[in-house]
């Protein structure tokens, strides 16, 4: 029996093997870095606006505001804007804070952050008990370029195959 292939198999044939997997992985990493470069600078931006992701920061304590002379929540000596960073890992990418990055006293900035994204209750040893609000500045920009992002992905793998 004879087979015969009807339509443009060598054209299909030619263009899966140019774009899989090599260039999928190509156009995923460049996808991923735009997000993650874009996401970046807009949790910069929110922590300087002290509204990340359009969420306004709970105001400081007065107290807090004596000690550090400002009332701008998460920026005292600039230590946690500038940890915030990216790392690209084949097409996906982390935005955060790195474990390993420390500031001038030697904390980790991985710890602060989730201090300030999540809040904490410390019990000093004198018996004070300070209270420390949540003032998420990651989770809410990710959420508000969460269709950003996913139209980043979706151009990008439609021009692939455009």
């Amino acid at each position: 029996m004879k087979v015969s292939k009807y339509w443009q198999w060598k054209k299909v044939d030619r263009v899966l093997r140019n774009c899989l997997p090599a260039n999928v992985e190509k156009v995923l990493k460049k996808a991923a870095t735009k997000c993650a470069l874009l996401l970046v600078r807009e949790i910069k931006k929110g922590i300087k606006s002290q509204a990340p992701g359009g969420q306004k920061f709970q105001p400081l304590a007065e107290v807090t505001i004596e000690r550090k002379g400002s009332s701008k929540a998460l920026i005292d000596t600039g230590f946690l804007i500038s940890a915030i960073t990216q790392k690209i890992m084949g097409d996906k990418a982390f935005v955060g804070l790195l474990r390993g990055t420390r500031n001038k006293d030697g904390d980790e900035m991985v710890n602060i952050g989730a201090i300030m994204e999540f809040g904490a209750t410390v019990q000093m040893p004198s018996g004070v008990t300070i209270v420390i609000p949540p003032r998420p500045f990651l989770h809410p920009v990710m959420e508000q370029y969460k269709d950003e992002i996913k139209q980043i992905f979706g151009e990008a793998l439609l021009d692939l195959f455009g």
